[in-house]
């Protein structure tokens, strides 16, 4: 959010700034109050939502198929599976590597959820100020509508690594627990 505030000072020359030495000012207001901002805001939520929807649904219909049972969406939710495919994962040392993977993927994924957002947002005030009759914040709209139209692109491809990552989990499931797939979505009949 810093950066791209100090790119579009920068660009308009409305105003100057030099970005914070994070070690030393990790609780500074100028660094603190925009994080809780974004963070009490539902934007991250929001830009990642259809995303991680794809990423449970395939895992959720993974399980499901692992059994051979007819997919009920409404009786074999992923909020009723997610509990027994995280014990799962957290059991098997193949699937705790696989873990590894997908944190890590997640880490990237909502980094570039957050610079959609944020880039979309300093378009917008970029095209106000425009709009505004200062001439030099078209360019930096374009930058930050560029910024955001990769971090989507990048966004993309993280719920592709996701989704190939949760496969492969699926796929260890499938040959070393299936019994323990098949209890849980017989506790969900009954």
């Amino acid at each position: 959010m810093l950066f791209y505030a100090k790119l579009l000072g920068h660009m308009t020359g409305l105003w100057s700034t030099t970005l914070p030495d994070f070690e030393k000012s990790a609780y500074l207001p100028i660094v603190v109050i925009p994080a809780v901002l974004y963070y009490l805001t539902p934007l991250r939520k929001w830009t990642n939502a259809y995303h991680h929807k794809r990423v449970v649904e395939r895992l959720r219909e993974g399980l499901v198929k692992i059994t051979g049972y007819p997919d009920q969406k409404d009786r074999y939710t992923w909020k009723k599976l997610r509990p027994l495919f995280f014990t799962l994962v957290d059991s098997d040392e193949s699937l705790k590597q696989k873990a590894s993977l997908a944190y890590a993927n997640g880490a990237i994924w909502t980094s570039c959820a957050d610079s959609t957002i944020l880039a979309l947002l300093f378009f917008l005030v970029s095209m106000l100020l425009f709009y505004l009759k200062i001439e030099e914040a078209f360019p930096a709209g374009m930058i930050f509508l560029l910024i955001a139209v990769f971090s989507f692109a990048g966004s993309l491809a993280c719920t592709s690594s996701q989704i190939g990552i949760g496969a492969e989990q699926l796929e260890v499931i499938d040959l070393k627990y299936k019994s323990e797939v098949e209890k849980r979505l017989n506790a969900l009949d009954g």
